[in-house]
């Protein structure tokens, strides 16, 4: 399958799937897609992934309202249970978007398309305000 097919496979995907609108969104879903049953903190999907606790709230929340994660409601334990619907029951194409993703060509094609989207590029532009890209975790941004 060419670049332009795995773009074009990647695009009407994530139309299909408005909510997932950052790279961050995507990392956090497929986290959860490989570990579909998990006890975890914020702070700990923040060091695995890369990415600032807020960013990865921020994901967490847009999983939680879209009803691709669902995750125990418990005030007295910190760490909360995560459970990722696996299924497709409203339409929205999420098992072959995260079968896409499950490949290393699918993966960049989604990559990019998010990395152009609106969201991605204002994301960018304050990560080159003084934060590191969430793309590339760990690696600071290259002055112009």
């Amino acid at each position: 399958m060419s670049i332009r097919t795995k773009m074009d496979d990647a695009r009407a995907l994530l139309d299909r799937i408005p909510e997932l609108q950052r790279l961050c969104d995507l990392d956090l879903l497929m986290f959860f897609a490989k570990h579909s049953r998990t006890l975890i903190v914020g702070e700990q999907l923040a060091q695995l992934l890369g990415y600032g606790l807020s960013e990865i709230a921020r994901s967490r929340d847009v999983l939680l309202a879209a009803g691709f994660l669902t995750r125990t409601h418990n005030p007295t334990r910190r760490p909360r249970l995560y459970v990722f619907a696996t299924g497709d029951e409203d339409g929205r194409s999420l098992p072959a978007l995260v079968a896409l993703a499950s490949t290393r060509e699918g993966r960049l094609a989604l990559r990019q398309v998010l990395a152009s989207a609106p969201a991605a590029v204002a994301d960018s532009a304050r990560s080159r305000a003084g934060d590191a890209d969430p793309a590339f975790p760990g690696v600071a941004p290259a002055s112009a």
